[in-house]
């Protein structure tokens, strides 16, 4: 008997020629302490539960330490810790996501084409589009000064200090370090870093006439495809990129030198979307796992890179009645009163995120794990068992119901495939035991024989999953 890959790394191939490999909707875990039973697990993902429901879409949200807020459709709005919110002006909207960033006294809003500062102290919302040098895209915000760049342009454009509502007309620069247009900014350590598409330039406030200046010798050959396709995570910068040389690829800063973080199989699955100009990302963390997400509409999931174990996985939604996958419901986040919250992309709903719910607002979560293809030299493998070291005996109380109304147990099915995932066999369903029937052994035996087989281990009950090993019996 021989540990098994269910709990081994996943997506380090290209296709399924070489491996099959999937995780969708459970993240790995490495255990830290001294002879464990095992050195990787894996957990279910969080659930989603309701919060509000305002205009649609959720398009962006900004914690300033003390308040929230959001854009919801074409409102700004407030939000409370009792889930009542304010809404506090119009900024526009075309469905996309939004970007809003904060001073200790102001906000700014970029939407639609349009820029609007919100001051926190008198709740005043100004229009100030007409102040600015072309359409804005971004904003951020570095050494009391507000910042923005512009649709299909090289310049960007500070606001008077500490003053969204005031934009010199001399306080715009122009990139001249690389030829494109920008197409995104971000603030790193009071360093505003300037993405084209395939170069990117840092800048750092020198004090002089253009506030912002050129960083010598930082100029880096690797830009950034899309406006929100970059975020701060881990103290340092994560974007998706594009160069002279191609395009798809997951990048994170040390220092200025990008450091790749994305493997053969992620950077495919990138190439294969048609909307990766629309990417949306957004980082959090939970359980002490800091985590990416790459949302890309029309995508088949939603791509999560798990910081602590230099992992990825997909967190989807099963479509029952199409039997397809589509993205995780959530394009932007906020950790606001202790809590985190996500925006759906879809609808004007804002959901709570937590690792205590078990399914999504009430919608079972498809939780799936395929290993690598078992080969051995192409000969023969006969499989004699296969045992998966679920923790049982959490099953809810009262306890589940089948289609006839009687008590069961939570379920797991397994099926597997010869032909390296082409074909697969029907499922084969094990119960995981009632509440408190901890010792609970799910196993499935006399598996066959195969050159190449691949299994997929998969559950859809609302309860807390965890697959702490997993152990195959072959010859």
């Amino acid at each position: 008997m021989s540990r098994f890959g269910f709990v081994g790394a996943s997506y380090t191939a290209k296709s399924n020629v070489v491996a099959d490999e999937e995780c969708i909707n459970w993240f790995a875990e490495t255990i830290e302490s001294q002879g464990a039973q095992t050195q990787r697990s894996y957990l279910g993902t969080p659930g989603l539960r309701e919060f509000i429901t305002a205009d649609l879409p959720v398009r962006g949200q900004c914690w300033t330490g003390s308040q929230w807020f959001a854009v919801a459709g074409s409102s700004l709005i407030e939000i409370h810790a009792d889930g009542t919110h304010d809404v506090l002006g119009d900024v526009t909207t075309d469905n996309k996501a939004v970007s809003i960033v904060a001073s200790n006294i102001q906000l700014l809003i970029v939407s639609a084409g349009k820029a609007f500062c919100y001051t926190l102290a008198d709740k005043t919302l100004v229009d100030v589009t007409a102040m600015l040098a072309a359409v804005p895209k971004q904003a951020e915000y570095s050494d009391g000064y507000f910042i923005a760049c512009f649709e299909e342009s090289n310049k960007f454009q500070m606001s008077d200090i500490l003053d969204g509502t005031s934009w010199p007309g001399l306080q715009v620069n122009a990139v001249s370090v690389f030829p494109e247009n920008i197409t995104s900014i971000i603030v790193s350590h009071r360093e505003l870093w300037v993405f084209g598409n395939i170069h990117a330039q840092p800048y750092q406030n020198t004090g002089t006439d253009e506030i912002f200046d050129v960083i010598p010798g930082a100029l880096i050959d690797t830009g950034a495809i899309s406006t929100f396709g970059r975020n701060l995570v881990d103290n340092t910068i994560f974007w998706i990129s594009e160069d002279s040389r191609g395009a798809r690829q997951a990048w994170r800063a040390s220092g200025y030198t990008p450091q790749r973080i994305s493997t053969h199989a992620v950077e495919t699955a990138l190439s294969a979307y048609l909307n990766t100009g629309s990417v949306v990302t957004y980082s959090y963390q939970e359980a002490g796992h800091l985590f990416w997400a790459l949302y890309v509409p029309q995508a088949d999931c939603t791509w999560f890179y798990d910081v602590a174990e230099n992992l990825w996985h997909k967190r989807a939604e099963w479509h029952q009645d199409t039997a397809t996958w589509g993205p995780h419901r959530s394009w932007n986040h906020s950790y606001a009163f202790g809590k985190h919250y996500v925006g759906d992309w879809k609808t004007g709903t804002l959901f709570e995120m937590s690792l205590n719910f078990y399914d999504d607002n009430g919608t079972s979560i498809r939780r799936l794990r395929r290993s690598p293809t078992l080969v051995n030299e192409m000969k023969f493998i006969y499989h004699s068992g296969l045992t998966v070291d679920f923790a049982t005996g959490l099953g809810p109380q009262p306890p589940l119901v089948d289609g006839d109304g009687n008590p069961r147990p939570p379920q797991a099915m397994l099926r597997w495939s010869d032909d390296r995932g082409s074909t697969w066999s029907p499922e084969y369903i094990r119960d995981c035991g009632f509440a408190g029937q901890y010792k609970t052994r799910v196993r499935w035996l006399r598996l066959g024989r195969s050159r190449y087989r691949v299994y997929e281990l998969s559950v859809t009950d609302k309860v807390a999953w965890t697959v702490v090993d997993a152990y195959l019996e072959a010859n």
